[in-house]
């Protein structure tokens, strides 16, 4: 039997691409640390691994959010795309059912 896509799977890839947009926004969101705890570790080479770790998460975080972003575009659209194209057919129906009624009392 064929598997249809239902209306409430629309809402549930809708909500994907705000909550994806949401994360992108907490991402985006985040404070820099690069240089607020560097005094607190006393350690030269503990603070210098915590400053290489914020360096790699500014940088992957940015990648990161630019992804969730590319993401969320895609789950918004696919929805766009179903919704419209069962808005089309819905028409398509409609109008051949509106064409074929009055001919058929005849």
């Amino acid at each position: 039997m064929a598997e249809y896509t239902k209306i409430e799977d629309l809402s549930v890839i809708r909500d994907m691409g705000t909550g994806l947009d949401n994360i992108r926004k907490a991402f985006e969101g985040l404070s820099k640390l690069k240089g607020k705890y560097e005094g607190d570790f006393g350690e030269h080479d503990l603070a210098w691994q915590f400053k290489d770790f914020v360096e790699n998460w500014e940088i992957h975080r940015e990648e990161l959010a630019e992804e969730v972003k590319r993401l969320a575009a895609i789950a918004k659209a696919a929805a766009k795309a179903y919704e419209d194209i069962d808005h089309d057919l819905a028409e398509a129906i409609r109008g051949d059912g509106a064409k074929k009624s009055p001919g058929k009392g005849k």
